[in-house]
């Protein structure tokens, strides 16, 4: 297992990396990476570990990361960002199923990371998220698919992994000339959709299972590092992809009444990423 300190130094978050056993992957392989990422006053430490080189291509991309991390893609009938959503989903499932009372999930860099599950429901987590913010993919997931995730409490980060990677995907090909398409809207708001309920998840977590939120660290700091990368893709996209929604969603998320229980959670708890 590889250990991961992501540290705060100056503009840039950094991510050092030491490793001496790599799970899943090569085992001799040394990482020597760094991401820069928003700038954050603490430290986040959490432990993850290189995938497995499924097909061989040139990782220099997001998409080619992600691509190349799973053996059956899901194609790309529907776009890049939405095969890269749809294969972190495979990802995601691969590794949940690999460790009974994990969840697994894909972190980007070719990466991944498990969380236990804590003691609580999809359900439990739904009184915690302001009606103000609900968006359009609330109905869906909330709603629509609870019957199949209900006892799942970790499901919204499944699908908040997907959504942030989508989001680096349509960023990364834009700014590098793969995508031109200046009608192109909405590739980003899904990681801010998400930082929502899935803050709305820790907050449920902390009240309901109260062991796992103070004995467990390793939970709140995958939440922390997956609401900075949220933040700093959603910033880098918000004008290049817009979305009068998104707009509206940011705005009630650090300005409603309403919307405060979740605001004051995220400037208590997670150094108020979005917020401030």
């Amino acid at each position: 297992m590889v250990r991961i300190t992501t540290l705060i130094l100056l503009s840039c978050y950094v991510v050092f990396i030491s490793s001496s056993q790599i799970a899943l992957g090569n085992q001799n392989d040394k990482i020597k990476t760094a991401s820069e990422m928003q700038l954050r006053s603490t430290p986040i430490d959490i432990d993850i570990f290189l995938l497995e080189e499924k097909k061989k291509l040139d990782t220099n991309s997001v998409y080619s990361r992600v691509m190349s991390c799973f053996a059956k893609p899901f194609g790309n009938k529907h776009g890049r960002t939405t095969n890269v959503h749809e294969t972190v989903h495979g990802i995601n499932n691969a590794l949940s199923n690999s460790k009974q009372g994990y969840r697994g999930f894909y972190c980007g860099m070719s990466r991944g990371l498990w969380l236990k599950e804590p003691d609580v429901s999809m359900i439990d987590i739904i009184p915690n998220i302001p009606d103000i913010l609900k968006e359009y993919r609330y109905t869906l997931y909330f709603v629509s698919q609870l019957k199949y995730w209900q006892d799942v409490g970790l499901y919204p980060v499944d699908e908040w992994s997907a959504y942030i990677c989508g989001a680096e995907c349509a960023v990364d090909d834009y700014t590098s000339n793969v995508l031109n398409d200046k009608n192109k809207s909405d590739s980003v708001s899904g990681a801010l959709e998400f930082s929502v309920y899935c803050t709305a998840l820790a907050k449920t977590i902390k009240e309901k299972d109260r062991e796992y939120w103070e004995n467990y660290p390793k939970f709140k700091n995958t939440i922390k590092f997956f609401l900075v990368r949220s933040e700093k893709v959603f910033f880098e996209g918000r004008f290049i992809f817009p979305s009068e929604r998104q707009e509206n969603l940011l705005n009630n998320l650090q300005n409603h009444p309403k919307a405060k229980p979740i605001r004051d959670f995220l400037i208590k708890e997670f150094d108020g990423v979005f917020i401030k």
